[in-house]
């Protein structure tokens, strides 16, 4: 059996996750949290300073794990954007922790993950995206341009996040998205490549 401070968090734990769900961090109740765990909210301040950390501590294991993914795939990946067993790896992670992602995406606003998803984007994804788009073409590419083309690859993955697929509808998803992704990838880089040689022919 658990000691009894270890049930006390972990039932705040679960608690809170369900109320962030159901109402995003902003509109949680710390009482109606304390109260579904059968805390005091004595008991809540004993484990945490404050609701922010409460949702933290839900989170931060997920990101970490998400971090060493990513850190991981980028290493294998030097010189591409990953191959379709890392975007699997990516998406089978975060259907395991579909609950974190929905916290992270959609309710954190009020916390210090408000900005997730411009991480993800910018921090993550962009730089890495930038240079290959950059390196493909032969020269810099319009960074709006790069950025639309990853939000609406975060949007592919929520959809496959968050949807009722199994993992087999989800890996011939991913092999047939891939299949669609190097194609319009590649006739980008030929419109590109165009561009710049008629830019660069005499007049």
């Amino acid at each position: 059996m658990l000691p009894e401070n270890d049930e006390i968090r972990t039932a705040l734990l679960q608690s809170g996750k369900q109320q962030f769900l159901a109402h995003g961090f902003d509109r949680a109740s710390l009482r109606v949290i304390c109260r579904n765990a059968n805390v005091t909210t004595g008991a809540f301040y004993s484990h945490f300073e404050k609701k922010e950390d409460l949702f933290c501590s839900i989170v931060e294991p997920s990101v970490s794990a998400f971090r060493e993914l990513f850190n991981s795939a980028a290493e294998r990946n030097a010189a591409s954007l990953g191959s379709v067993e890392d975007e699997l790896r990516s998406i089978t992670f975060a259907r395991n922790h579909r609950e974190e992602c929905r916290l992270l995406l959609d309710c954190a606003e009020g916390t210090k993950y408000a900005g997730f998803r411009r991480w993800l984007v910018e921090d993550c994804f962009y730089p890495r995206y930038q240079a290959f788009f950059d390196r493909s073409a032969g020269k810099p590419v319009d960074p709006p341009l790069v950025r639309i083309i990853l939000h609406m690859k975060l949007d592919e993955y929520t959809d496959l996040i968050y949807g009722d697929y199994t993992d087999e509808e989800v890996r011939g998803l991913i092999a047939r998205m891939s299949i669609f992704s190097e194609a319009g990838f590649q006739a980008l880089m030929h419109l590109l490549r165009e561009e710049e040689s008629r830019s660069a022919a005499p007049v």
